[in-house]
């Protein structure tokens, strides 16, 4: 029994060391395709950004790239090992486990051709604003499985491509022209055309707000206290210099000086009170006044 046991370590031992070249050459080769995947992927992005002017795209191809160099390199690796029969013996007797691994990653699979759908139909780039299945923000960048995107309050939220490719999105960049909106409610006494008149002269004075197509103000209802003026005006996001949040903050700001400057009432909520059977008599307590 000893010597049997002897007699297979040597077998395996002799084995062993009659592999060392192969397996230095297939470290080598390893270490050499990692290297190559590195620097060809770097090289491919270079040259793709320069053809296409597209991070998202570039970076995504890139990384199919250096993934396939890589899986090429270990294929090679284990064709020198003589191991390429053995995985295909697994591959070919996984049977059940098959089966049960394709639905294990079946999402995977799923997420990465949604990537590649949305890498090359390009309904956003880096940078664009987005709002998908309920989450808003900016596109930080693709993968291979998800897709990063930070809100804005600063979370970075990750997610699957297929969420992204099957639900409505909209591209807020898309175009560059983009309108809003805001209400100013002014007093009923008050001269409308005046008013108007002194919003959009603070509008002209507000570099990303575009003169054409030309701000818009309409009456937009007759509330309870006020008369409701909408204000519509435009921005070309690509050229803007403000965030769009300070932009419409600035107008508003400005249009409420404006009006008051003007002589341009804004009221305030009122609420009327009416005694039906007089005015009732009400106690008052002083508290804190100053004895003379």
């Amino acid at each position: 029994m000893e010597s049997e046991l002897i007699s297979m370590t040597d077998h395996f031992w002799k084995k062993f060391t009659g592999l060392i070249p192969e397996i230095l050459i297939s470290i080598v080769i390893l270490i050499a395709t990692i290297f190559i995947a590195r620097k060809l992927s770097r090289l491919i992005r270079k040259r793709l950004i320069a053809r296409i002017d597209d991070e998202l795209l570039a970076n995504f191809i890139t990384r199919i790239s250096k993934w396939s160099i890589t899986l090429l390199g270990v294929g090679i690796c284990l064709n020198i090992l003589g191991l390429t029969q053995f995985a295909g013996g697994l591959m070919a007797g996984a049977g059940v486990s098959a089966v049960v691994l394709g639905f294990a990653f079946k999402d995977i699979g799923v997420n990465f051709l949604s990537g590649v759908i949305l890498a090359f139909n390009r309904p956003f780039i880096i940078g664009d604003v987005i709002e998908s299945d309920g989450i808003t923000g900016t596109i930080m960048s693709l993968d291979l499985r998800t897709t990063k995107i930070k809100t804005f309050d600063g979370i970075e939220i990750y997610v699957p491509n297929s969420n992204i490719l099957n639900n409505p999105l909209s591209n807020f960049n898309a175009g560059g022209l983009r309108r809003f909106e805001y209400i100013v409610g002014i007093d009923y006494d008050a001269d409308v055309s005046k008013a108007r008149s002194l919003i959009l002269d603070v509008l002209k004075g507000i570099d990303d707000i575009l003169d054409e197509p030309a701000p818009l103000i309409i009456v937009n209802e007759l509330g309870a206290n006020s008369i409701n003026l909408k204000v519509l005006y435009w921005i070309n996001t690509d050229e803007a210099k403000e965030s769009l949040p300070v932009t419409k903050g600035d107008a508003i700001e400005k249009s409420l000086s404006a009006l008051k400057n003007g002589s341009v009432n804004i009221p305030f909520d009122s609420m009327q009170v009416q005694f039906n059977k007089g005015i009732p008599e009400i106690a008052v307590n002083i508290l804190n006044s100053d004895k003379k």
